[in-house]
């Protein structure tokens, strides 16, 4: 299967819901080397699909809600198990009736930047965090 690339990099894509001052955040189910850490919800994106796109079905399969993706907000380049990926974090609106159902992870909540420094978020979501805090505050 052919994969979206970005400079040369696998894209992997993110949801950066927000409401306030309040980020969502999903807990990943036990197994594989990010095991019960916490992320931005997302995936990998095949080459025939825009990237919100992706990011629209990647939702709805793991919690069965549909997402409205708006513009992006960053990207962080990172490594993992020898492959080169690119992490495209996208402001998305969920509805706020919305009735999560957890398929691909054990938790998931609504979370404030300063709760968040103390959770074990994956290392490229956690950059993304920073690079979308530092471009709020300026």
């Amino acid at each position: 299967m052919n994969r979206i690339l970005r400079d040369g990099r696998l894209v992997t894509t993110a949801a950066v819901c927000r409401r306030g001052n309040l980020f969502f955040l999903a807990r990943r189910k036990p197994g594989g080397s990010e095991s019960l850490r916490w992320e931005f919800p997302g995936g990998k994106c095949d080459a025939d699909v825009r990237e919100q796109v992706c990011l629209v079905r990647e939702f709805e399969e793991e919690f069965g809600v549909t997402i409205e993706v708006q513009e992006e907000l960053g990207s962080v380049p990172f490594e993992h198990g020898g492959t080169a990926y690119i992490l495209v974090g996208y402001r998305a609106h969920m509805p706020e009736d919305a009735r999560l159902e957890l398929r691909e992870h054990v938790d998931s909540g609504w979370f404030a930047p300063d709760v968040i420094t103390r959770m074990d978020l994956s290392g490229s979501d956690r950059v993304l965090l920073e690079q979308i805090l530092a471009a709020a505050s300026e």
